[in-house]
């Protein structure tokens, strides 16, 4: 039997579809309730529940005795070409470029490899792996969530043991490893689209219908030294790849 939408769901999701093509721009004035109430021909407590519905996902804003307006925000960008150095920090990079700042919160925990990251590290099912989920916030919104394994054959007893606390600047992969004299040489990144699963949309306030980009990272020293699922919102991310051209 079909789950029938509550109205004030189908009412956002018109508004909702007029922010995303553009139809409404950043900085418009979005329809008030009484001109919700008129078009779609429902109640103030409906017009009222839509408007807060695209409120709670970061869409619109509302100003006291203005109206709501379509929220203004900022395109992050993520390069992909030449991005892994040992001249930079790229995240730090992007941020400055952009003009943005993030607050990175990470939860550490030491877990055993399940089957699919032991295939990504070649160690064995079940061998000890550092674990840590790192979340960006730009704005107040979370916009990534990272989730990064290292095996503790490696680190477990050096000063890198515990991974990278979230703080922007901090060492990065490469760096922390190049200080217990393990030198990547490598990093391979797939990039794939997908619908977010349900406690990612929560996490990250993701409207219906907007995918993520999930990026599968692995980080070699001849052999695997780091993996992680970077998962990006796909309406704040553009993922931009400029390369050189070998004369």
């Amino acid at each position: 039997m079909p789950i029938t939408q509550p109205l004030y769901a189908r009412v956002a999701d018109v508004l909702r579809r007029r922010i995303v093509t553009g139809e409404l721009q950043p900085g418009d004035q979005v329809p008030t309730e009484r001109e919700i109430r008129a078009e779609f021909q429902v109640s103030q407590p409906v017009a009222r529940q839509a408007l807060a519905l695209l409120r709670s996902e970061g869409l619109v804003i509302s100003q006291q005795g203005k109206g709501s307006f379509v929220r203004e925000r900022k395109e992050l960008f993520r390069n992909t070409g030449n991005r892994y150095s040992r001249k930079q920090k790229p995240n730090l990079q992007e941020a400055n470029d952009g003009g943005w700042s993030a607050d990175v919160t990470a939860d550490y925990r030491q877990v055993q490899a399940t089957q699919v990251i032991a295939d990504r590290l070649q160690i064995n099912l079940g061998d000890m792996v550092s674990e840590v989920v790192y979340r960006w916030f730009v704005e107040g919104e979370c916009v990534q969530i990272s989730t990064q394994w290292e095996p503790l054959a490696l680190t477990r007893g050096t000063p890198i043991e515990t991974p990278a606390s979230g703080v922007v600047n901090a060492p990065d992969v490469i760096e922390r490893f190049d200080s217990i004299g393990i030198y990547v040489d490598e990093v391979k990144e797939d990039i794939r689209t997908r619908m977010p699963t349900p406690d990612e949309s929560h996490e990250m306030k993701i409207a219906p219908g907007v995918p993520v980009f999930e990026i599968e990272r692995t980080h070699y020293a001849h052999v695997p030294v780091e993996t992680a699922n970077i998962v990006l919102r796909g309406d704040r991310f553009v993922i931009s790849n400029i390369q050189e051209v070998p004369t």
